[in-house]
């Protein structure tokens, strides 16, 4: 994680960050994983445990690098705060696999309950009004498909650690070309100062994009959230166990209440087909991610896919783009 990190820290390290790193809320997600789950099946190899306090770490020091702004740089740190075990697994338990925006809990109910992290806000002069609304702050988030570092962190980390697709050079090479530009509706946006790299990123998009549109991600998460579904229905767990608990106890208890859990942690493979099979499978639409980054050429400021025609190409594969209608796991026949 340390030369992924590193590549993000600014040369005026912004120090106020670090006492909140030790609050019982960012310890917290800690125990999150950034993959939804994917981390325990061997359907993956991460390079390593990547958590939502390690994206959270990142996406900070992007925002201080591209604003130097204190209170943006505060939130980008605490975005995340309010997300359960598994992440986006548990929008898809909670029947909202197309916007996963319904499990995640308000960040302001998060803050209250550390008095420890309310009083170093206090002491940054850091408003809960502040941190209400983190769409005001343009570099950190902003709607698809426009970049912002929240998505950008996403699709490098996604391409260096969970898929192994790209080095931390061309990371590196990636980040370095990016500069604050000006939008079609006139807010900052990151962007590339050269069609060149911005087409490498481009790349890394249809990397990313397509691998959360194909039934291998779709499978661990369904998987995932059709057992905690299982367990919370037995009582062997509650929905406030999400937000309170580690990844880790959370998993002992499904693996030991599901006997499928050990084919599902063991499995390197999906099948893939268009018949439905009688095996537990996946069949069902979930949220496209997309990124086109803006470009500045001479005078201009334009989106890539207006100024490339390779990466109109490359965006209209991503739109084209189906996995098979059912994905399953062989030995996996129902979840008991």
């Amino acid at each position: 994680m340390k030369s992924y990190l590193d590549i993000f820290i600014d040369e005026e390290y912004p120090n106020f960050l670090d006492k909140y790193l030790k609050t019982k809320t960012m310890k917290r997600i800690m125990g999150v994983s950034q993959f939804c789950g994917c981390d325990y099946t061997k359907l993956y190899n991460p390079l390593f445990f990547l958590t939502r306090f390690d994206h959270s770490l990142v996406v900070a020091h992007m925002v201080w690098h591209f604003t130097h702004d204190k209170k943006a740089t505060i939130a980008a740190l605490l975005h995340d705060v309010g997300t359960p075990c598994f992440a986006h697994t548990i929008d898809i338990l909670m029947d909202d696999a197309i916007s996963q925006e319904s499990s995640e809990k308000d960040i302001l109910e998060i803050i209250k309950k550390d008095a420890e992290l309310m009083e170093y806000l206090m002491n940054d002069k850091i408003l809960l009004a502040d941190l209400a609304n983190l769409d005001k702050y343009s570099i950190l988030e902003n709607k698809s498909p426009k970049l912002c570092a929240d998505r950008l962190d996403g699709v490098l980390h996604t391409c260096y650690v969970w898929l192994h697709t790209h080095t931390l050079e061309e990371i590196q090479d990636v980040y370095s070309d990016l500069i604050v530009l000006k939008n079609e509706e006139g807010n900052l946006e990151i962007g590339f100062s050269h069609k060149k790299v911005a087409l490498k990123f481009v790349k890394m998009v249809y990397v990313y994009a397509k691998e959360l549109q194909g039934n291998r991600d779709k499978y661990v998460m369904k998987y995932i959230s059709e057992t905690i579904k299982k367990a919370i229905q037995s009582k062997f767990l509650k929905i406030d166990d999400l937000y309170v608990r580690k990844e880790k106890d959370i998993i002992k208890v499904l693996s030991e209440s599901f006997c499928s859990w050990n084919d599902f942690s063991s499995a390197t493979d999906i099948v893939g087909t268009n018949q439905k099979p009688t095996n537990f499978s996946v069949s069902f639409e979930i949220k496209k991610r997309n990124v086109i980054p803006l470009i500045k050429e001479k005078n201009d400021i334009k989106r890539i896919d207006d100024v490339s025609k390779s990466a109109s190409i490359i965006y209209k594969r991503l739109q084209d783009y189906h996995d098979f209608k059912y994905g399953y796991i062989t030995k996996i026949k129902n979840i008991v």
